[in-house]
């Protein structure tokens, strides 16, 4: 079906539903009938949609998306970033060297890239409607090293921003990285503590 461009007359905050006007035309419009949400809906906010039907067989708005929902990143999110990449840069320069941590940069910076790419095509698939990979294998490329790309594409894209089991998993995923590089800065005595400790208990 073709979609419709139109801009919300009015809005029920506490109903979550109002009317998006289109074409010299007024339809029904339900929170739930959003592809996705990542912004409370306001007045005058221009949204693309789908003409359907509800169960009484009436005209109304469907895969709802805002036209212009991205998000910007802003300083705040370039400063958690470098401070997150702190301990992983220094892991990684003792790991190898200063003659080949910048290859090391080189492919981390490619499979942030990938992981952004990824994140767009997620996207791109959830407004279609159209087959999407399962969460885990964004998981899984997060967890090879591209989820820098993924927290700029979740605040650029405001993708994945606003599920909890997604962002739970995500940020468990970060700090993993951030506790290995740490520990192989201090020479693994978090991990050799940790073992003692089992074994003294297990005594």
């Amino acid at each position: 079906m073709n979609q419709l461009t139109g801009r919300i007359v009015a809005w029920d905050r506490q109903k979550r539903y109002g009317f998006v006007e289109a074409d010299g035309r007024r339809v029904f419009l339900h929170i739930r009938d959003f592809a996705e949400v990542h912004k409370q809906p306001e007045l005058g906010d221009e949204i693309v949609f789908t003409l359907g039907t509800d169960a009484k067989g009436r005209s109304c708005a469907t895969q709802a998306v805002h036209r212009h929902d991205g998000g910007r990143l802003r300083p705040i999110h370039f400063t958690i970033l470098a401070l997150l990449l702190v301990a992983p840069a220094l892991a990684g320069w003792r790991l190898v060297g200063a003659a080949r941590f910048g290859y090391v940069a080189g492919v981390a910076a490619f499979a942030s890239a990938v992981m952004y790419f990824l994140y767009a095509d997620d996207k791109q698939r959830a407004r279609a409607r159209a087959w999407r990979a399962p969460e885990y294998i964004l998981h899984l490329f997060e967890f090879a090293g591209g989820w820098p790309g993924a927290f700029l594409a979740q605040q650029r894209l405001r993708h994945k921003c606003s599920k909890f089991r997604y962002q739970f998993v995500f940020w468990l995923i970060v700090a993993v990285h951030q506790y290995v590089a740490v520990d192989y800065l201090l020479d693994w005595r978090i991990a050799h503590h940790v073992v003692e400790s089992v074994h003294a208990l297990s005594r």
